[in-house]
């Protein structure tokens, strides 16, 4: 017998074998058991999550020989056949192959016809949602009404391409990803059966990049086994997948929180001569920051698939650092994403985007607030009032009132008529509105620096 793929050979053959959709499995084992068998099921989700292995093991359940059962026995001629593919009265059709109205009008007639050996005649349709609008109209009227022994079980990843009138009369079961712990579980149990070993950093990553689809999952262990042997390490899973290394990430990601520029494009350039492209490197850094951020804000709970060794450097950045620094930067960085794809120099937009996240740490601080800003704050500490912007823009001009009647060079005198000459306090007033014409500059100065900043991003 030829090899046979993890995917078809690991593949579940029971409700209870299915991962991590449990309020799809419960319900059809009730709906068996109660004798509340529908006629039209309609199951959709993400590739790879068990539509078309549900929908089999339904079948097995309806054409057992000693059922109607919700646990088929796996052993009798029925169950065997519909296992490897060959019972007379459940049909696989391919909606993207036959997807017209002629071969609709083929399975309408077909399906008038008796059972050949099973108790149920039953049309498992994948990739529904690719019939024609004509197809599905024809489909309407026994999909509604169809003969007793006739089940319809419909299977699509894209469910908004399914007309109404269809959906109306289908039960629908939604399946969802199947989580990183479910799917570290029962890749570890199955790898060992074979004699395959796996560490936790080649478990996570095999999981991170399945994106919760089970059967891309088996099929990378598949390269891997071919790639190393039995003994698979987190090393050769990021070798055998391109993904960008930890430690890299975290020297450019130090770097731009640090301000020092050459050193992050150092790290960047050093990355591309790796063999990274601009798109690899720049997804891997966005994701890399945002696992960053999910640990500054104290959302470590978000980051059980993360390997140790990442987490760990994870940490040691996140120490004393402000989240709003890390959300600032991914923001610039996931901003870039969008252009690299749309400029003819990637490289170019991938640098010009870490010198703008690594600058922004030295455009302003809290500690080089205007003048007028902290006499505000020291106004409002000492009052301990709350005033609205009227009442502290009138308290402001009555401020300035104030101080020009108190450095005014002329002083009236009522009892003698006696004009004083205050040329000192003249000299001190003009260099006071030199100073206040400094101060001013510079205000304006970080305006500028902070709008160009905005205007880069």
């Amino acid at each position: 017998m030829s090899y046979l793929v993890f995917a078809r050979k690991w593949r579940p053959q029971s409700f209870e074998e299915v991962l991590s959709q449990d309020h799809v499995t419960i319900t059809l084992k009730n709906a068996i058991d109660t004798d509340r068998i529908g006629h039209a099921y309609l199951l959709t989700g993400p590739r790879g999550v068990g539509k078309t292995t549900t929908a089999r093991i339904f079948a097995k359940a309806l054409n057992c020989e000693k059922g109607p059962t919700s646990k088929p026995c796996q052993k009798c001629d029925s169950c065997r056949n519909i296992t490897s593919g060959n019972h007379l009265d459940v049909r696989e059709i391919d909606g993207a192959s036959n997807r017209g109205i002629d071969q609709i009008r083929d399975l309408r007639e077909r399906a008038r016809y008796a059972t050949a050996s099973g108790k149920y005649k039953i049309y498992i349709i994948d990739e529904v949602h690719m019939l024609t609008n004509e197809a599905f109209n024809a489909l309407l009227k026994i999909l509604e009404e169809p003969p007793e022994s006739v089940v319809f079980i419909f299977a699509t990843t894209q469910p908004r391409k399914v007309p109404d009138t269809i959906l109306s009369r289908c039960q629908r079961f939604d399946f969802r990803r199947i989580p990183v712990s479910d799917m570290s579980k029962y890749l570890k149990k199955e790898a060992a059966s074979e004699g395959i070993s796996l560490d936790g950093a080649a478990l996570s990553l095999i999981c991170r990049a399945s994106g919760g689809s089970m059967r891309d999952a088996l099929s990378l262990m598949d390269q891997l086994v071919s790639y190393s042997g039995n003994d698979i390490n987190g090393t050769e899973v990021a070798k055998l997948l391109g993904m960008v290394e930890s430690d890299l990430l975290y020297e450019i990601t130090s770097g731009i929180l640090a301000g020092n520029t050459s050193r992050a494009i150092d790290h960047v350039s050093n990355a591309l001569a790796e063999g990274y492209s601009v798109d690899e490197l720049l997804d891997a850094l966005v994701v890399f920051l945002r696992n960053l951020l999910l640990v500054a804000t104290g959302a470590e709970d978000s980051l059980s698939e993360v390997p140790e060794s990442e987490s760990r450097l994870l940490l040691k950045l996140s120490e004393n650092l402000p989240d709003i620094a890390v959300l600032n930067i991914l923001r610039i960085l996931s901003s870039a994403t969008i252009e690299v794809k749309r400029s003819n120099l990637p490289r170019i937009t991938l640098e010009t985007a870490v010198m703008t996240a690594s600058k922004l740490s030295r455009v302003f601080s809290i500690d080089e607030l205007p003048p007028v800003a902290e006499k505000a704050v020291e106004r409002h500490r000492q009052t301990g009032n709350e005033t609205s912007p009227e009442e502290e823009k009138e308290s402001m001009e009555a401020d300035c009132s104030l101080e020009e009647k108190e450095q005014s060079p002329v002083k009236a005198s009522e009892n003698n008529g006696i004009i004083e000459d205050t040329a000192e306090s003249v000299e001190d007033a003009e260099e006071d509105s030199a100073d206040d014409k400094d101060d001013e500059e510079k205000e304006k100065e970080t305006s500028r620096k902070i709008l160009g900043l905005f205007d880069a991003v």
